[in-house]
C-alpha cells in the first residue's frame, strides 16, 4: 500500500516517474482489461493512459525485434522443428 501511495503521489508530481504506472498499464493490457477501466485507473493515478500503454507495448515490440535479428545474424542460434509424429 505505501509504495503505491508513494508512487502515485509521485507520478502526480514528477511526469518521469511512472515506473509503477507504465507495469500496472501493460499488465492490464496483457490481461485484456476494459478501456473503462485503464481510464478510471488513470485518472486515479494508478495506471498510464491507454497512449503511453500502447506506446509502450509497441517499443517493447519493436526492440525484441531488432534483438531477434541480431540473434539471428551472430550464427549463436539453432532452428529446431517439432513436427515428428509417430502413429503406433
Amino acid at each position: 500500500k505505501t509504495v503505491t501511495v508513494t508512487s502515485t503521489l509521485a507520478h502526480n508530481r514528477v511526469k518521469k516517474c511512472h515506473v509503477p504506472q507504465a507495469t500496472m498499464g501493460i499488465l492490464l493490457r496483457s490481461c485484456r482489461a476494459p478501456e473503462k477501466l485503464v481510464k478510471v485507473l488513470t485518472w486515479m493515478g494508478v495506471s498510464v493512459s491507454l497512449t503511453s500503454i500502447h506506446r509502450a507495448i509497441h517499443s517493447l515490440s519493436r526492440e525484441s525485434c531488432l534483438d531477434m535479428q541480431h540473434l539471428g545474424q551472430s550464427l549463436l542460434v539453432s532452428y529446431t522443428y517439432n513436427n515428428f509424429d509417430v502413429k503406433l
